[in-house]
């Protein structure tokens, strides 16, 4: 399908057409990644070929909601339904009126969401806005072949407090899903995220996660990589309010032949701002993960305090992890770390197990959850927290079955 086929396959108006045009149009200036890019270092992106998947049309199909009060779902990228308290607001952005950025990063995979997101939702919390139950989107894959570009623009008033759970899950289907989520929080605000990515064993993902934090304002998120063949999640957090701080938490659990790549930027810009970022994972049989950090405190960051940790553990001998993490400081006034380790399971703590008793196909369960419980102390919205267990056990169940 040529850029004109595509273009008519979405029924907007003008102005917004014009937005796709140009956003395409930069796609194809700033070309298709290649491995040679820094930031795509260690990744698989040159087996993927666009051409071996088309954009889903609208379809209907039957919604997931157990009559949840908070809940938005979106299949193959477009919005199936909706359903919210009038605390706040959820809009499809398609009118000049609202107040969408459609300005995206010079990042080809970026300007594609952009230039072919069938429908962009804006959710946005008003000022003082208090919503003490997580607002929950759903997304899911469902056509073979299917290429889709859910886009979520979140806007959070100052003041405001509120809980969000974003949830990507497929069929058993061979597909791309290219999503994109910003969130931009005022002054005083609190946010808790939780992501949850547990596609069938056949989806490629390609994510980006924006986060603006503004003046004395707390953001704590959290994702859990549990699916996909290929699974990427960018991670932008950027502190700009003085005071704002930053909780960024991760689980991932590899298997088969999975390959999880986490990139994450902990952006310092306004003074007295704080970050803590811990990411674990777990690889097993043929799995690989990638994770590359950078912490980034501008010259007008004095007071920073910024932290980076991810640690992985290797369960057989055929995985393979690359962790590189990296500091860029233009203030002396700060206090930054980073740590990183990949390594096997300890013999040592094998035998201790086993000498007490414990079953040998039971030991390894043991090691990885006492090894993932500092994370999953750290999850932020607690509603959901035994639904993630579940799956967490879940698949290490099926993984040693």
């Amino acid at each position: 399908m040529n850029q004109t086929e595509l273009l008519e396959s979405f029924k907007c108006e003008d102005w917004h057409r014009e937005v796709r045009e140009l956003a395409l149009a930069d796609a194809e200036k700033v070309k298709f990644p290649t491995g040679q890019a820094e930031k795509w270092k260690y990744s698989p992106i040159h087996k993927l070929s666009l051409d071996e998947f088309q954009m889903v049309a609208t379809h209907s199909s039957e919604s997931k909601n157990p009559s949840y009060s908070n809940f938005i779902e979106l299949v193959d990228g477009h919005l199936l339904s909706e359903a919210h308290s009038d605390k706040y607001e959820v809009t499809r952005i398609n009118h000049r009126n609202q107040p969408y950025d459609f300005n995206t990063p010079s990042d080809f995979f970026a300007q594609l969401n952009t230039a072919l997101s069938p429908d962009p939702v804006l959710i946005h919390i008003p000022k003082q806005a208090q919503i003490s139950k997580p607002i929950i989107i759903y997304n899911s894959v469902s056509a073979q072949s299917g290429m889709s570009f859910p886009k979520l623009h979140v806007t959070v008033g100052d003041a405001a407090n509120v809980q969000i759970v974003e949830i990507f899950e497929s069929d058993d289907v061979r597909a791309l899903s290219i999503p994109e989520t910003r969130i931009e929080i005022g002054s005083d605000a609190n946010v808790k995220y939780q992501q949850i990515q547990a596609n069938q064993s056949q989806v490629w993902q390609l994510g980006r996660l924006d986060i603006h934090v503004g003046k004395q304002s707390e953001f704590d998120g959290a994702t859990v990589g549990l699916g996909g063949a290929y699974s990427r999640m960018e991670t932008t957090c950027s502190l700009h309010g003085r005071g704002a701080s930053a909780t960024l938490s991760a689980i991932y659990l590899g298997d088969e032949e999975q390959i999880l790549d986490y990139r994450t930027y902990q952006e310092h810009i306004g003074k007295n701002t704080q970050s803590n970022l811990l990411f674990k994972g777990v690889l097993d049989d043929k799995a690989s993960s990638i994770y590359t950090g950078l912490i980034r405190v501008h010259k007008e960051a004095s007071g920073t305090n910024a932290y980076q940790t991810n640690r992985t553990i290797k369960l057989s001998e055929d995985t393979w992890a690359e962790s590189v993490p990296n500091l860029e400081i233009e203030n002396n006034d700060v206090r930054c770390s980073h740590a990183s380790t990949v390594s096997p399971v300890d013999d040592d703590q094998r035998f201790y197990l086993e000498s007490r008793g414990i079953p040998t196909e039971s030991v390894d369960r043991l090691i990885v959850q006492g090894f993932l419980n500092e994370v999953v102390q750290k999850l932020p919205i607690e509603s959901v927290n035994e639904s993630i267990l579940n799956m967490l056990l879940e698949k290490q169940q099926r993984g040693h079955s």
